[in-house]
């Protein structure tokens, strides 16, 4: 999430929180049942947004005291947070954006912590919305004209150097507390998304910032460093508009609000499909980590593009190795973002994980994370421009037959999902008589053309018994179904023979069609 960082009390408030958390261990359900309870976590929660907007304000040269009243409403999953008088972002402090949403990340985390789930965060000043004062400034841009659907993409990746006023000072935009710059590393997850998109969704995609490694003139950087804004300064001089539209702004490092800024101008420009914002979070707390999703709470639309990245990439991060127990939200989150607000599009802001975590931090630099992690946005993206619900992955029960010996039967393999060809239909026995031989089977299928699927079951011998296998379907991704049980009565005929030791029974590839 965008913003500078800034200290909190959070180890303190955790401290005073551990009470809360340790019942909620023992009996997170019946934890909101107590009144005082409840009561006392949202005067914590009260109390670390206090803290946290008195630090922000003491950064910004204001002393001044400022109320925080939080309501919990738990039927909504949702926190409002009403701050008093004195406390209205404007214009020129990117609306809170920078303070507001590393501020919600915390209050979610800890409100989670006691088991209740927050999805939504929302922000008034002295009971009204930032829209209500500012409903110019901050109105979503009007829709462009009908042109043709699903054709190109905008992919920005972000965030990259600026230039800090009036000393021209160049710098990222975030820290990198434990050593991983996201303005460096998002780059490389643009690049992965962007050829999952041209070879999986058949679309064209742009990028927001340059990948050249030649040097940047004004600054003497790599121009793959730079911001958006300097990469559309290049490529549209003229167009102030688009990527310098803060010149009067007396803040030393407006050019990250004109960056944000320039992004969505661009993708509003292009008349792109969607826009996906690819960013690394960061808080100061180092517990809070996993992969979120951010739309426009003004764009309400926006979250089932939302909803499906976040299914699609939890069903194939956590299909690799190390990453079963990954942290991902199940639900996109509503916020202010003008990235997500400004673009007429789709548009949503992939959180891909903390680089203020270290095992956040370690997954970001692993090839495995970063692919899986833009499968799953790539297919999240594909699913939602072709109207289909994310459906995990899912083999339906397969029927139980009986064999006599020597037959053979073709089973179906029906499953809902939508897996990534080829496909394999793994069989494995669980459930083999003693003393005969029951060997697993494997079946390949390329497309999805190649349906009905099916494997094939075998009983050859002259013995009589039941024999239990395990069937799932693992797709190209790594994706892998539930095991669906099922078995085989191997039926002796009269007058065979008793089943010689080690007589094969099994599965074999069938002829998919």
């Amino acid at each position: 999430m965008k913003g500078t960082k800034l200290a909190t009390l959070a180890i303190a408030f955790g401290l005073a929180f551990s009470s809360i958390t340790h019942a909620s261990e023992s009996k997170k359900a019946g934890l909101v049942e107590d009144p005082a309870i409840f009561a006392e976590l949202v005067a914590m929660l009260e109390r670390d947004a206090a803290s946290q907007l008195e630090q922000h304000l003491r950064a910004e040269g204001v002393l001044r005291p400022v109320s925080v009243s939080i309501r919990l409403d738990l039927a909504e999953r949702s926190l409002t947070i009403n701050f008093g008088p004195g406390y209205l972002p404007g214009k020129y402090d990117s609306y809170g954006e920078r303070f507001l949403y590393p501020m919600a990340s915390s209050l979610r985390f800890y409100a989670e912590k006691s088991g209740l789930e927050v999805n939504d965060i929302r922000f008034l000043f002295e009971g009204r919305t930032l829209e209500e004062y500012f409903p110019e400034d901050l109105a979503v841009p009007p829709k462009t004209k009908a042109r043709p659907a699903h054709s190109d993409v905008l992919v920005s990746s972000s965030h990259g150097y600026i230039a800090l006023y009036p000393g021209g000072e160049w710098e990222y935009q975030r820290p990198a507390p434990l050593g991983v710059q996201e303005d460096t590393l998002s780059p490389a997850y643009g690049d992965e998304l962007e050829a999952l998109i041209v070879e999986r969704s058949g679309l064209a995609v742009h990028r927001a910032r340059s990948r050249s490694a030649e040097i940047h003139p004004e600054s003497g950087k790599p121009w793959e460093h730079m911001s958006s804004r300097y990469h559309l300064k290049a490529l549209f001089p003229s167009r102030t508009d688009m990527w310098n539209e803060f010149p009067n702004s007396p803040k030393p490092n407006r050019e990250v609000d004109e960056d944000v800024r320039a992004r969505p101008n661009y993708a509003n420009h292009l008349g792109v499909d969607a826009m996906l914002s690819l960013h690394t979070n960061g808080h100061v707390s180092p517990s809070i980590r996993g992969a979120e999703v951010f739309y426009h709470r003004s764009k309400p639309e926006d979250k089932a593009l939302g909803d499906s990245i976040l299914c699609a990439m939890k069903e194939i991060v956590r299909a690799q190795d190390g990453y079963e127990e990954f942290p991902i939200r199940t639900q996109a989150t509503e916020g202010g973002h003008g990235e997500n607000r400004i673009g007429t599009m789709p548009s949503v802001i992939i959180e891909t994980a903390y680089h203020s975590n270290a095992e956040d931090v370690a997954a970001l630099q692993d090839p495995v994370f970063r692919a899986a992690s833009m499968k799953g946005v790539e297919k999240g993206y594909r699913l939602f421009r072709e109207g289909k619900d994310c459906l995990p992955l899912k083999a339906e029960p397969i029927e139980d037959i009986h064999l006599s010996a020597g037959g053979s039967k073709q089973v179906d393999v029906v499953f809902e999902g939508y897996p990534q060809y080829p496909i394999e239909l793994i069989t494995t026995n669980v459930g083999c008589p003693p003393g005969w031989t029951c060997s697993d089977g494997r079946v390949r299928i390329e497309t999805p053309d190649a349906k009905p699927s099916q494997i094939t079951l075998r009983c050859e011998n002259a013995g009589s018994a039941p024999i239990l296998w395990d069937t799932r379907v693992v797709d190209d991704d790594g994706v892998k179904s539930p095991p669906v049980r099922h078995w085989v009565q191997c039926i002796r005929r009269p007058g065979d023979a008793v089943a010689r030791p080690g007589a094969p029974v099994g599965v074999e590839a069938a002829t998919a069609g």
